[in-house]
């Protein structure tokens, strides 16, 4: 992520995007909504998922809401929500009575814990176990945006390269 990239979000230029914003605009197509006039409320600001996550969705026609640290009334936000993507950085922090029923739930977040019995894991920023009774649908974490990330990074490159012979005219090109 730089200045440049964003730019080109903005403009939406999406031949590179962020690999999580991408990911996550892929997860919502991949639930059969039309992504057009969604109501969207993505929690979390930050410059490499929250922004480019929020500019990739108003590019796709929904409308969006970005919520942060200084949100009055966050669950009043989230509960409208057809849409929720959580990109917070604290672990459980959205449950089940923040979430509108039948909304899908994005969970971005990856957070340490360690349990009573000293164990470290991953959860998410959404209490998934209590949310899954209410949302229609929900991304495990770990195993869910992570592996569609990992697939956006291959399409990256592979646009990169493509990207990179247009411009160079072949592989042998800058070798000389």
């Amino acid at each position: 992520m730089n200045p440049a990239s964003i730019g080109n979000i903005v403009y939406s230029d999406v031949a590179l995007v962020p690999c999580t914003a991408a990911a996550t605009v892929e997860l919502i197509r991949e639930t059969g909504l039309d992504i057009r006039g969604l109501e969207v409320v993505v929690i979390g600001h930050s410059e490499i998922v929250g922004k480019p996550t929020a500019f990739l969705l108003m590019a796709e026609c929904a409308t969006v809401t970005v919520c942060h640290a200084m949100t009055r009334s966050l669950a009043k936000h989230s509960r409208r929500a057809d849409v929720l993507v959580v990109a917070m950085g604290k672990p459980h922090r959205v449950g089940a009575g923040m979430i509108k029923p039948g909304a899908v739930v994005i969970d971005i977040g990856t957070n340490p814990i360690t349990d009573a019995d000293g164990m470290t894991r991953i959860v998410g920023d959404v209490d998934t176990d209590a949310v899954r009774e209410v949302a229609g649908w929900i991304t495990p974490v770990p195993g869910g945006v992570g592996l569609v990330t990992v697939a956006i990074l291959m399409r990256n490159a592979t646009m990169a390269h493509r990207l990179q012979m247009a411009v160079t005219g072949s592989p042998a090109a800058g070798r000389r």
